[in-house]
């Protein structure tokens, strides 16, 4: 099976962005209890937790196929392909992602300054299904 054949199964969807000093943000996406938990590791006050709407989760479920998440992952994971999947940057950061799927079978990659080349479309999934900022300060 290919590796983005498995989104439609994907339950939980967890993404961080944080600077080496742990500062940073976390978002996560549960399929399972449709809700979005944000964050914040600026502000204590920003967090929020709440219920995703069905053009929400439509909209998660439709872009991450089309991003290609589970492939860079796995590329990231094997070290293998970087530089079809990934480029180094100078930003002085780092990324996590984590998938549970329905199975109960969990995916974790992560890399520091060395950021998917389609990380900008992550993000801006992101920012437009949270109405945050996913960018460091």
């Amino acid at each position: 099976m290919e590796s983005e054949d498995r989104t439609g199964s994907i339950a939980i969807i967890e993404v961080s962005i944080m600077t080496f000093a742990n500062e940073g943000y976390t978002v996560k996406y549960d399929f399972r209890k449709n809700v979005i938990s944000w964050r914040d590791n600026y502000m204590w006050n920003n967090n929020f937790t709440r219920a995703m709407n069905e053009e929400t989760v439509e909209t998660v479920r439709e872009a991450i196929p089309a991003i290609g998440v589970i492939g860079w992952m796995e590329a990231y994971n094997s070290g293998k392909d970087l530089d079809k999947y990934g480029d180094k940057s100078v930003l002085p950061g780092e990324w996590k992602i984590s998938l549970e799927f329905e199975d109960g079978t969990k995916l974790t990659s992560g890399a520091s300054q060395h950021f998917p080349k389609k990380w900008n479309s992550l993000k801006a999934l992101i920012e437009k299904t949270t109405g945050c900022r996913f960018t460091l300060r």
